[in-house]
């Protein structure tokens, strides 16, 4: 995969873009509080700058977090000295031993090629292995569907800004998002780019490689009072005993 969330683009999305994963963070929280399994560890996938990590360690959770970004787990680090960090992908390493799974923010939507359905179903698998009866697998991935996702978003805040041009293709399930940032350094912007390509994923073929793993699953379109965007769909998997 490619280098995703450099120095500009990690800055901003930390800077800017942390009130959804600290929005969802109550529910994930209370759902984590009173599961059927004491839960003591968490594992942080796709954790970013680390906002839900830090809420998770207020909670009174031990918390890995694992990130392909070195920039996003700068920040995570400096927000989060406690956590345990990882530079890996989800996709490639072992997940520590822990009593539930995190991925919030799309993480697992994140696919260079056609190979998306075998790394999350191997992924899948990975977490039932790992986590005991009760414990929990919480993500969020980009539904199939309608509305049309494409089209330009602009961002701005004191010392940034960011354009967003998403295309999409449903017949190839892909969704690619071309983002432009500026970045004040000094008296001057510095601008930089970045391609990022995601896949889109059948919420039905996911409850039935969920089931397959062992997992009973509910689904919603929000954390709480935390509504996901359009097409958005949070799974909440419980291991089965």
């Amino acid at each position: 995969m490619q280098w995703l969330y450099q120095r500009d683009l990690a800055y901003i999305h930390a800077v800017g873009f942390g009130s959804s994963a600290q929005g969802a963070a109550p529910e994930i929280l209370r759902r984590l509080k009173n599961a059927s399994t004491r839960i003591r560890r968490v594992v942080d996938v796709g954790c970013g700058a680390g906002p839900l990590t830090k809420a998770l360690l207020e909670g009174g959770f031990e918390v890995t977090g694992i990130d392909t970004s070195v920039d996003l787990l700068e920040i995570a680090r400096t927000v989060s000295p406690l956590a345990r960090f990882l530079n890996v992908s989800a996709y490639d390493t072992p997940l520590p031993a822990c009593e539930a799974v995190i991925a919030l923010g799309e993480p697992l939507t994140y696919h260079e090629d056609s190979g998306a359905d075998y790394r999350l179903s191997q992924f899948f698998r990975c977490a039932s292995s790992v986590l005991p009866a009760g414990g929990l697998l919480i993500f969020d991935i980009i539904e199939l569907g309608e509305p049309s996702l494409a089209g330009r978003a602009w961002s701005s805040g004191e010392d940034w800004a960011v354009l967003v041009e998403t295309t999409e293709n449903q017949s190839e399930r892909t969704l690619v998002r071309d983002i432009q940032t500026f970045r004040r350094i000094g008296e001057f912007y510095r601008r930089s780019r970045e391609v990022h390509k995601v896949r889109l994923f059948d919420t039905r073929w996911l409850r039935a490689e969920l089931a397959s793993c062992g997992f009973t699953t509910e689904t919603a379109g929000s954390y709480g009072e935390q509504p996901l965007p359009a097409r958005r769909r949070a799974f909440i998997a419980t291991k089965d005993a």
